[in-house]
């Protein structure tokens, strides 16, 4: 598989609403959060569960599972959020010779420190 297969399977297999609550964003049970983006402390984001993605009714601010995880871990690259993904729901996914970076190592520690709080 190339890495754009790899992609597309992780968005078909983990929604934006489970990697929500991975990143520890407080989801309420209609989907509803702050948003991550400008900070806002009304509920102003939707999070969809299954293909859906996200939306943010103030700033704009939308896309899937992958995107969310770049948007809420500073300084962490789209291939980098993607085996983050990846790594955290088990799925699997290898390219060869493709490893994640060593910010994405660094950056994975530091999520799970965020998210244990």
């Amino acid at each position: 598989m190339d890495i754009r297969e790899i992609s597309e399977a992780i968005r078909n297999s983990v929604s934006a609403l489970e990697v929500a609550k991975a990143l520890g964003l407080n989801v309420d049970r209609h989907g509803r959060c702050s948003c991550p983006f400008h900070h806002g402390t009304d509920r102003n984001m939707k999070v969809w569960d299954g293909n859906r993605g996200y939306y943010c009714f103030v700033c704009h601010k939308g896309g899937d599972c992958i995107s969310l995880v770049q948007g809420v871990v500073p300084d962490i690259g789209y291939v980098d959020a993607m085996w983050w993904v990846n790594d955290n729901f088990g799925l699997g996914y290898r390219q060869k010779h493709e490893k994640p970076s060593i910010m994405y190592r660094a950056k994975r520690s530091q999520i799970k420190k965020q998210s244990n709080l």
